[in-house]
């Protein structure tokens, strides 16, 4: 019987107030459009961020592998991409827009003997990708692709 091990990454995607500077920075300084409150160390539920206009996009990078007498026998992705809306206010009235969501790009998870390396990118207008995590797994213990040797 298979072991099975899940794990998951998430980076997201916020406006600080120091990031803004210049012309860009008025619609901030008028209340017409808002920064992000830092995001917490620990996220304990994304769709509530999501749907609190707490983040501009998040990518949850979370996949599986499944290992049999020291073999990975199967693997899979289980995470998305996620983006908020924007809320733009004038005086007391608020209308927020609902983000359109582009697809995930999903390249083909590298496979080895030993190793399952996920990406997961989430699509920008004009086919560009911003890469914001990739992960490896290696017999079950995640490390950073950077780390893994």
């Amino acid at each position: 019987m298979p072991t099975r091990f899940e794990s998951s990454v998430t980076a997201v995607s916020w406006i600080p107030s120091e990031a803004i500077t210049g012309l860009p920075k008025i619609p901030f300084e008028l209340g017409v459009t808002h920064y992000d409150e830092p995001p917490p160390d620990q996220i304990e539920n994304l769709e509530e961020l999501r749907t609190t206009d707490r983040f501009r996009e998040a990518n949850e990078l979370r996949a599986f592998i499944e290992v049999e007498d020291g073999r990975i026998v199967r693997h899979g992705h289980l995470g998305q991409g996620h983006i908020g809306a924007t809320t733009v206010r004038v005086g007391r009235a608020a209308i927020r827009f609902p983000a359109v969501h582009l697809p995930d790009i999903r390249p083909e998870p590298v496979v080895t003997a030993t190793s399952v390396r996920f990406e997961l990118s989430t699509s920008k207008p004009k086919e560009t990708a911003a890469v914001f995590s990739t992960v490896a797994v290696m017999s079950g213990t995640w490390c950073f692709a950077e780390t893994c040797g």
